[in-house]
């Protein structure tokens, strides 16, 4: 477990560099509304929860068996078990700085339900991802330092999993908000190894189709977005980084600008 758990908190903590990066990524004709999911039904269209909240691995009540990975004297993985011997929740120090790295958490079946990460060595969750069946069906990141979220992924629980980290390589869809006014402004979706990116530079809440582009898969690129810094329009060109304030850092509601084919392959969903 602590082998894929680590590559996949390197490979994860990747992506979320790779989103931060990147200034507007866009998708496609994926339609205006974005699909509600648990606490959001009640939020407008085009708006999920950026509430980022931890969910807490109480020992109390419960056997508590600490493991010491590296020898130092110091626990780094915590198994939180109950009354009858099955393991609710983990928390484990990934890079040995005392820190809380991963919290995992487990079904009645012992399957993941639930999975947070700490990727800046604060402590602090800014990623969430949610199982059923013990498959990845949603992640949520907040890839701007703000504690909240600004980008959600969707995946296909069917999907074959990566062989190194055990997850679907990319997620169906992504939809961020980049200029942390809580509407969405920024759509992806995925078509094997295709992915579509549309922003909206309007302000009404839709993917604006002229700002579409594709990328991978063998296309040439589409829409009406200028990809003319990143080099090649399928994304292995070394054209310039976006500015860090697109991943949410910004305040301001102005619609976010188009991606850059470089940095949207950096930031594919789960292997950049």
């Amino acid at each position: 477990m602590k082998d894929r758990s680590v590559d996949h908190f390197r490979v994860c903590a990747r992506v979320l560099a790779g989103i931060a990066l990147s200034a507007s990524l866009v998708a496609t004709a994926c339609g205006g509304g974005s699909a509600t999911v648990g606490g959001d039904s009640k939020l407008p269209t085009g708006m999920h929860s950026e509430a980022l909240a931890h969910e807490d691995c109480s020992e109390s009540g419960n056997h508590v068996e600490t493991l010491d990975t590296n020898g130092d004297g110091k626990p780094d993985i915590r198994r939180v078990s109950n009354s009858a011997g099955h393991e609710v929740c983990r928390v484990v120090d990934l890079n040995h700085d005392g820190k809380p790295d991963l919290y995992e958490y487990f079904d009645a079946n012992g399957a993941p339900r639930r999975r947070e990460y700490c990727y800046d060595d604060t402590g602090v969750v800014n990623a969430v991802e949610y199982y059923e069946g013990g498959k990845l069906v949603r992640r949520e990141y907040d890839t701007s330092g703000q504690h909240r979220i600004d980008t959600w992924d969707w995946f296909d629980p069917n999907a074959a999993p990566d062989p190194k980290t055990g997850r679907p390589k990319h997620p169906l869809r992504r939809e961020r908000d980049t200029t942390g006014d809580g509407q969405v402004d920024q759509w992806w979706a995925w078509d094997g190894d295709k992915v579509t990116i549309a922003v909206d530079r309007t302000g009404d809440g839709k993917p604006d189709p002229e700002t579409a582009i594709v990328l991978g898969g063998g296309s040439s690129g589409g829409g009406g977005a200028d990809t003319s810094a990143s080099g090649s329009s399928s994304g292995t060109g070394s054209g310039s980084s976006a500015t860090p304030s697109d991943a949410g850092a910004s305040t301001t509601s102005s619609p976010a600008p188009a991606a850059s084919a470089s940095t949207a392959k950096s930031a594919d969903g789960g292997k950049p």
